[in-house]
């Protein structure tokens, strides 16, 4: 009420004052949108007032404490105006460590809207920057960003390469319970990001280790959004895996944290995968609600994700519903081709290619065409878990055209993968059609 008050009359540095402390307390109470909103009316106020370094320097803090909520409410209406005018505040004042700062909410906001490529430049730049100054306290939110440009980029060698380094750096300093002006905290954060690459790499007991790390720390600080953000990784672990039981235990504590905390930003994946996992269990009835509810959530907040669509892709494949999965697979290939996704692309290839195997009338080598340029794909990103489904399904297409030894050669090498990998759900579905082409 005051801040509304001082907003209407001539005293706008009270506004400001008001403004900003009823961010703060809106923060608190896991309010993100109305602490965006308060944030945004103290940030406009401060651009009618005089150009003093004072206050822009005030400008810029204001701004940096809007990128919390700006970011768990999924980037709401002028998110970027604001970052804009923060990086141009930081190039003005000279200060390095802030540009870094903003630099790294930059990138993140491109990569969460679609421009991954222009994202992850937002945050090498950053990260450079952040390793020039030597401050560990820049360095470790700049590197966790720089983690989820490439985690939406497939480029999973890469994160862990570069987590671990901030990861001791963290250690080294007995930094590990500090968030660094991000929503999360930044140890916890890197843990799991690191946990789940390895197992998008196909280490899965590695994974299963460091996002179990990744989750105690987030109890131990007892903080709701790092507590999801720990339940995601580790349950999408599981669910790339293949451990349905896991995946939604997982999953849905993850949900239930995230609403806790009203933090949009992960509600699409997590509501995805949790519906993924209700499949694997053999709920399809849940499972298509989740994940129609995280379609509709997709269309609604604008998170750009092209691999969403791998889930009602395979599930309606399996169910026989081929329109529909043909029109899922082709709108996440074409979506990864725009966003620079390339490992969704691959990820999407592999079970175009099935659904195109399965349509009456369908040519071989359409087919094959697509299975193959998926598994090349991600081959090169080392993302073992998902091209094994290449010669799973390229397998069963030789399968259903009679052509017994190129079926079997092809099974015989995903059943291998999958049990080196400990993947025993899809094991268990290669063994099944390996007793079929022997017959």
């Amino acid at each position: 009420m005051l801040a509304y008050h001082y907003s209407k009359s001539d005293n706008l540095d009270k506004a400001c004052q008001y403004l900003k402390l009823s961010g703060n307390k809106a923060m608190k109470a896991y309010s993100n949108l109305e602490a965006f909103h308060f944030y945004k009316d103290s940030i406009n106020i401060l651009n009618q007032m005089p150009k003093t370094e004072q206050n822009k320097r005030e400008q810029l803090g204001v701004i940096l404490s809007s990128a919390i909520p700006m970011r768990l409410s999924a980037y709401p209406e002028d998110s970027l105006k604001f970052l804009e005018e923060g990086e141009k505040l930081c190039k003005e004042l000279g200060d390095k460590k802030s540009l870094a700062a903003i630099s790294n909410f930059m990138g993140m906001f491109h990569v969460y809207t679609g421009d991954v490529r222009l994202g992850r430049k937002y945050q090498e730049a950053s990260f450079e920057e952040a390793e020039k100054i030597r401050d560990v306290g820049t360095m470790a939110p700049v590197g966790y960003g720089l983690c989820f440009s490439y985690f939406l980029e497939g480029e999973f060698r890469k994160i862990v390469k570069i987590a671990p380094r901030v990861i001791d750096s963290l250690e080294e300093t007995q930094m590990e319970h500090e968030f660094f002006g991000l929503p999360t905290n930044v140890y916890s954060g890197l843990q799991g990001s690191y946990g789940l690459s390895m197992g998008f790499l196909g280490e899965f007991m590695k994974g299963e280790q460091l996002c179990e790390k990744a989750l105690s720390i987030a109890h131990k600080i007892n903080h709701l959004f790092s507590i999801s953000a720990a339940e995601y990784s580790y349950g999408v672990l599981f669910a790339v895996k293949g451990d349905g039981k896991n995946a939604v235990k997982h999953l849905q504590s993850c949900v239930e944290y995230l609403e806790k905390s009203q933090a949009v930003m992960l509600m699409v994946p997590a509501w995805s995968h949790l519906g993924w996992g209700y499949y694997m269990l053999g709920e399809v009835e849940t499972a298509l609600k989740f994940i129609e509810k995280a379609l509709e959530m997709q269309m609604n907040i604008g998170f750009f994700a092209s691999y969403i669509h791998w889930f009602p892709t395979l599930i309606h494949t399996d169910l026989g519903n081929l329109n529909d999965a043909k029109v899922h697979a082709e709108q996440g290939v074409n979506s990864a081709q725009t966003s620079h996704q390339k490992w969704a692309e691959g990820m999407l290839r592999i079970p175009l290619g099935r659904v195109f195997g399965k349509i009456e009338g369908s040519q071989l080598h359409k087919a094959e065409e697509h299975i193959v340029q998926g598994i090349k794909i991600l081959e090169e990103l080392g993302m073992k878990p998902f091209y094994v489904h290449g010669y799973l399904w390229i397998g069963e297409l030789y399968s259903d055209r009679g052509q017994k030894e190129k079926a079997l050669e092809n099974l015989k090498k995903a059943e291998a993968m999958y049990q080196e990998m400990g993947m025993d759900y899809w094991l268990a579905r290669t063994k099944k059609l390996l007793e079929v082409v022997r017959i």
